[in-house]
This record gives structure tokens, sequence and C-alpha cells, in this order.
């Protein structure tokens, strides 16, 4: 293709949080199980890229209800219990190696079924003999256009709607494998046995896993058979199965701090051990090589690395990842050998032959070579020496062109080098050619990148009771990727304490006396959508509801005026904006009654929400609260200590007629403009 895209270095530290996608390898599976389900299955946090919209497709093709929303990254599913409705059909799957191999399996339940399936030219020379040899001992056949037996697509398949006693050879790949064993269940007595060792055997742990979490648990005996005990339609999983972000797509935002300068935090959602996916092994080797990763409750945030250490890694089990591993290792301070990689030859692409061929053109020497690996295909590790002064040689002429061969997996990797500051001046040394490939798995993965160059942006949001501080808030922070503080929550937290201690609320010297006691700290949570702190009392987090009791509401606003109070809380919450930064946040919302004025009052934005009383009143008496607004304001803008006001330049937005979205609109733009690099 002649289309490319120039990669811009990144001058500023990486920042914010990413936007991974859900996983490929889950989606794809929970299609197929969801398909063998009885009723409707609704799979959350999807992956809408080209190899699963192949899977969709072909399944609506043979007569399954898929109704999907992008936006809302949703798909349902109305399963059939094991039924396929049509006997016949045409499929086409493209370069989808995934969706391929797992529609071949799950034809084969059909019961006098013909299907003719095809690929595009790669997925021509893509592994699927293995498959096809062991559905053929249960009957099924594969034929060429000539009636003899297929290795290969095209074929048509020819099914008889039983398994029987199977063994596989997936040393090529373990999907292979892995689109038998989600069928299994489905034929009572069936078993499949492997022959030989497979391939990224945690790909199988993760099928084996999803097999169980729809109903139908699976387990290999002590002779390597894969048995299913109790045979049937799988469960749909209620209310809703929710896919996991895609871990091989993770790993360029951990990379991405390692080439983006000092200072650089990138916060990662969803990753964490114990879930589905082994590309997750790929954090231990880039910690092992100086990633500085802070895990912390489903989340990970990665920040600038302490160097790139070279070393010596074995990736069979995560091979997705070694790419992003190879472009880094061009920049180590020691060669990177890179092992267990020969199935990666016969994936998309030839992925050692392409990865060694791009970074000879870049200047890089490897080993072997590439005029080695291309006659030797059999070879099945690479070495790579890095060498910073001949990537500048070869870039002084202006951008290198990285071919991608329609790897998506190549195109991502180079993007993520392409972003280091090669010459110290912003100038761009890599273009990638077709970036439109990552729509295989990661269709906005350039938008995403861009997304992380960004200056770190404060925001403060004032307003009186009612004035839609905490919903404007939270949705800006879910949109933006922001930390998410509530100062109101800060208050109700203090007086409850000071409450629970006995403080004398109107005795000053009581209450400052409670307050000396008190231990303060920080926990972030999901909260009503967005990443919100929260005020901790000793190492605990109060309970909502023992904020919101009558005694509280009574209290909290007169403890809140309270210049003792204020004090002890200013440094807190100016902490906050730290708090946010370590933890890879693009930036802090804040909101409250004097964050503007007092608290961050040198914010990049400053809001002031405000509205009519009658629309306030209404807010509030919808909260379950009967306190007045106009009686709450005065006491709010006449206290001595930071009362409430609306800050000098703060952009104020009536929202009394305004839906929620649209006063978010408003500030997204601001945000937009204060977060362009400078």
């Amino acid at each position: 293709m002649n289309e490319s895209l120039i990669i811009l270095p990144f001058q500023t530290p990486a920042r914010g949080v990413a936007q991974v996608p859900g996983s490929k390898s889950i989606t794809n599976r929970a299609l197929i199980l969801a398909a063998l389900a009885e009723g409707e299955t609704v799979l959350t946090g999807a992956l809408f890229s080209r190899d699963t919209k192949i899977l969709i497709v072909a399944l609506r093709e043979l007569g399954f209800e898929v109704i999907v929303d992008e936006v809302a990254l949703v798909i349902r599913v109305h399963g059939l219990g094991g039924l396929i409705p049509k006997s016949s059909a045409t499929l086409h799957v493209g370069n989808a190696g995934t969706a391929a191999r797992f529609l071949t399996a799950f034809l084969a339940l059909a019961p006098g079924g013909k299907y003719f399936l095809d690929g595009d030219e790669a997925m021509r020379a893509r592994p699927i003999a293995g498959l096809l040899a062991a559905l053929s001992h249960a009957g099924c056949r594969a034929l060429q256009a000539d009636g003899t037996p297929a290795t290969g697509f095209p074929f048509t398949l020819h099914t008889t709607g039983k398994l029987g006693a199977l063994e596989v050879d997936a040393a090529t790949s373990s999907q292979l494998l892995s689109a038998l064993l989600m069928v299994l269940p489905l034929s009572p007595g069936a078993s499949v046995k492997m022959i030989g060792e497979t391939v990224s055997e945690p790909f199988v742990e993760m099928t084996s896993r999803m097999c169980a979490q729809f109903g139908r648990p699976i387990r290999r005996d002590t002779d390597g058979r894969w048995l299913c005990d109790h045979s049937g339609p799988y469960l749909a999983p209620q209310p809703s199965y929710a896919i996991e972000p895609d871990a091989t797509a993770a790993s360029y935002f951990i990379a991405l701090p390692a080439v983006t300068g000092p200072r650089a935090s990138v916060r990662i959602h969803g990753y964490a051990d114990g879930g589905l996916q082994g590309d997750t092994a790929f954090a231990k080797v880039a910690a092992t090589c100086g990633a500085v990763l802070r895990p912390s409750h489903g989340t990970l945030v990665t920040q600038s690395w302490a160097g790139i250490q070279g070393g010596d890694f074995d990736f069979n089990a995560f091979s997705d990842t070694f790419l992003t591993l190879a472009v880094l290792a061009t920049l180590a301070t020691q060669p990177i050998k890179i092992r267990g990689i020969a199935h990666t030859r016969k994936q998309e692409t030839d992925r050692v032959l392409a990865m060694a061929t791009e970074l000879e053109r870049l200047g890089i020497r490897v080993v072997p070579s590439a005029a080695e690996l291309k006659a030797n295909p059999e070879l099945a590790a690479l070495t790579i020496y890095p060498d910073r002064a001949a990537l500048r040689r070869t870039a002084t002429a202006g951008p290198i062109l990285i071919h991608t061969y329609e790897d998506h997996r190549m195109a991502m990797s180079f993007g993520i080098l392409g972003s280091y500051d090669l010459f110290g001046d912003g100038r761009p040394w890599i273009a990638i050619a077709d970036p439109s490939c990552t729509g295989k798995t990661f269709p906005k993965f350039f938008t995403a990148l861009e997304a992380l160059r960004t200056n770190f942006v404060r925001i403060s949001v004032d307003g009186g009771a009612a004035s839609g501080k905490s919903s404007t808030s939270r949705v800006l922070a879910h949109a933006v990727g922001l930390l998410h503080v509530d100062t109101g929550a800060h208050y109700r937290s203090l007086t409850r304490a000071l409450v629970d201690a006995g403080a004398n609320l109107e005795d000053v010297a009581s209450v400052g006396l409670a307050l000396r006691g008190l231990k303060i700290g920080s926990q972030i949570i999901p909260h009503h959508g967005a990443q919100s702190s929260r005020l901790m009392l000793a190492g605990h987090l109060p309970e909502d509801t023992a904020l919101r009791t009558p005694e509280i509401n009574a209290a909290v606003s007169k403890v809140a005026a309270l210049p003792v109070v204020r004090q002890f809380l200013l440094e807190y919450q100016r902490s906050q904006v730290k708090l946010a930064q370590d933890h890879g946040f693009a930036g802090i919302v804040m909101e409250g009654r004097d964050i503007g004025s007092v608290v961050l009052p040198d914010a990049e934005v400053r809001i002031f929400l405000e509205a009519d009383a009658e629309a306030r009143s209404l807010r509030r008496a919808a909260e379950g609260q009967a306190d007045a607004v106009t009686q709450r304001d005065h006491l709010d803008s006449t206290r001595k200590v930071a009362p409430l006001v609306c800050p000098n330049g703060a952009t104020r937005i009536d929202n009394t007629r305004l839906s929620l979205q649209e006063v978010v609109e408003q500030i997204v733009a601001l945000v937009r403009v204060a977060a362009l690099p400078r």
C-alpha cells in the first residue's frame, strides 16, 4: 500500500491512561462459546477489530443472531446450544488465523454439513493441517476443488456432527488444540489428545478456564486426554461476560516509558496477574530489563525505565510480545537474545525474518542475519545488538519507511521505537508503511499512542450545592483519563471521624485535638465510572452509608467552615496532584467549593458551575438531601476561610438547561488545549 504514517518522537514524557482494547483471543473464544450456549450471552468490553468482525460475520452467515454496539463495546450472541442453523455456507476468513481454526472445529458439530472456507494469500500459507487431520478421524472431510484431501485453505468441509476420540498435532499453533477443546463438551463421550507438545501453552490454559466460566469444565487425565465429564451446551454467564483488556496490546504501553524520557508514567487498567492471558508475563521480562512497574488493584502503572538492560529471554509462552522487546533492544545497554519463537515464523508473516529485515534496514546487527533466516526456516532465535549511532547514521537523511508485511504487531512495535527522540530535537526518523494493518487487533493504536503525548493538566471544578460538580467531574475523569478527587467527601470523612472520636463540634479546641490524633491517607478506587481518590482513616475507607447519615448531613457544612479543618486538609488535598502523577493519570480533576481559589489556584483549567435555585433544589431533593441550597450557599460564601467564590479567570458554566454531556464537552475542549505539549 502507498499509505504511510510518520511517527513523531515524544519530546515530553508519555503520560495518561492507555486506551487498551479488549483481548482478541478472549473475544474470539467468547464468541464461539456464546454461540454454543443456550440463550443470550452479553459480552462487555469486547474488541471490535478486523479479526473479530470476520468471526461475527461468519456466525451471522451461519444463521446466528449477533447484535453489536461498537460504541458501548457490547456484543449480544443468541446461542442455540450446539445447533448450527445452516447446513451449508461459504465463509471467508481473511488472514484471521484464530477465526479460521475456531470456525473449522465449530462447523464439525453440524450433522451432514457442507461448508466452503477460504482466506487471503497469507492465510493460505498458515498452519491448519493438524486440525484437518484430527477432524478426519471424526469422519469430517476437508477437500480441495479436485476432490483430494486438503491441508490448507481453500477447502470444502464435509461434517458429521460427532467428534469421538481425536488426536491432534498442535506443534505449529496452540489454536489447533484450543479449537477442538471448545467443541469437546458438545459431543458426549468425545476426547482430545495432543500428539507431542504445543507452543503457547498459556493460550490452552485460557481456553480451558473459559470453558469452565461458560459452565462446562474440561480436564486432562493422566494419559494426556482432554475430557468433559458433564457434556452439553454451554451456559450463558449472567448477567454478562467481561472481556479483559488485551495483554499483548498493553506491552506497547509498558515499553513506551522506556523511550520517552524521565517522569513518564502510563496507567493500564485491567492488567493484573491471575487473569486469563499468559502475555502478562511480558511485564516480568520488562522489569528484568529495567521497567519500573507499580501494580495496584488490577491496574499497572509503568514509569520511566531505569535504562534498557540486555539479557537472554525465552518468549515461547508469550511470543506475540517478542516484537515489543525486539525494537527496544536497539536502544539497550547490552545485546538481547530472544528464544522460543520458531512458531512465529508461520503467523501473519514470518515475524522473525520480518523483524530481522527491518532492523538491518535501520543499521542494526542481528544474529542470525535476515539472509541466514531466509535460507534456513528452522532458525528460532534472534540476538539484537544495540547501536544508537548506527540508527542516527541510517536516519540522517530522513525517516526510514518500515515495511510491516501486513502484520499489525510489526506496525505497533516500530511505532513505539519511532516515539524515541533519536536526534534530541524532535526530528522524525521512522515512518510506518500500511499503518491501517493495526485494524486486525487494535484499530485505534496510533490514536491511543498520540493521546499519551500530553502535559499533565489540573482541573478545578467549583460550585454551590447541587450545581453538578460530582457528576460532571466523574464523567470528565472517565472521558479524559483523570484522577477524580471529591473534596466534599473529605469533609464528610473528617466529620464522621470527629463524631466517632467524641469531639465537641462547637469547640474549636476539641476539634483541633481530635484532628491531631487522626492518621489519613489515600486509596484509588473505581467510583461511579471514574477512578477516584478516597480519604482513608487509619488505613481504612469509611463506608459511603456512614458518611451520609442524618447526623453527618446536618454537621458537615459547619465542620467544613472551621478554619482548623480546612487548614488540616489543605496540604493533603494539594498532595493529590502528585498522587495522580505517580499513578500515571493524564491529570487530575478536583471538585469542591474552594479548589480554584485556594487549593489549586494555578490550575490549568478552572471551572465554576452554576444553575438557578429551582433546578438545584430539585437535584438536591433527588439526592435525598433536605437542606435548602440558598441557605447552604449563604453559609459557604460567608465563611471566613476559603469562602465559595468564582475564582478569577475561571470559566463559568450555567448548566440549568444543559445536559451533562454538553457540560462535559465544553470542559473537555478546554482540557485538550491545556494538555497540548508546549
